[in-house]
């Protein structure tokens, strides 16, 4: 019985639209860890990823640790737990949208970290110049961003839903 249960309440949970959303977007923010978020060419050339940045090549020695990657990395792992457990609050939806909402504001905080912080101080440090095009780590967050704003939306919309059948009653 208790096994029926906890099936149940796996696949209600997975059956959902948001749901779908919300993992697609734990999926994109892994795989930004896995690809590169910017790649610095100059003299030297260097790789920027979620976890490290460090030189292209073997030749080349690593950077000096003036690049602290520790501020993107607790926003990376904040997003992916906050929306791991929007998943399973399904029944608290006015919860999940209050989690989503601050999953987006720290997507947008770590894009912007990325953007208006490393790049420019890396460029500026190293005398490099930033390519995002050929990196597709940068384009996760992103796409992380707008599966949560769908989520957000389908959750608000069963909300209302649930409401207006309240009232009926």
């Amino acid at each position: 019985m208790a096994q029926k249960n906890q099936l149940s309440f796996v696949l209600t949970s997975i059956s959902r639209i948001q749901t779908l959303y919300l993992l697609l977007s734990i999926v994109a923010l892994a795989l930004s860890a896995v690809f590169p978020i910017a790649k610095f060419y100059g003299d030297f050339s260097y790789i920027l990823k979620i976890f490290t940045f460090k030189s292209m090549s073997d030749m080349i020695p690593d950077p000096e640790k003036f690049i602290f990657n520790l501020p993107i990395v607790i926003i990376w792992a904040a997003i992916i737990i906050m929306n791991l457990i929007t998943i399973f609050l399904f029944n608290k939806r006015r919860t999940q949208m209050n989690l989503l909402s601050i999953s987006i504001g720290l997507v947008l905080a770590m894009i912007a970290l990325i953007f208006f912080y490393y790049s420019p101080n890396i460029e500026k440090h190293y005398n490099v110049v930033t390519e995002y095009n050929k990196c597709a780590g940068i384009y996760m967050p992103l796409i992380s961003f707008v599966c949560m704003i769908l989520a957000y939306r389908n959750i608000r919309k069963d909300d209302k839903l649930v409401k207006s059948l309240d009232r009926i009653r």
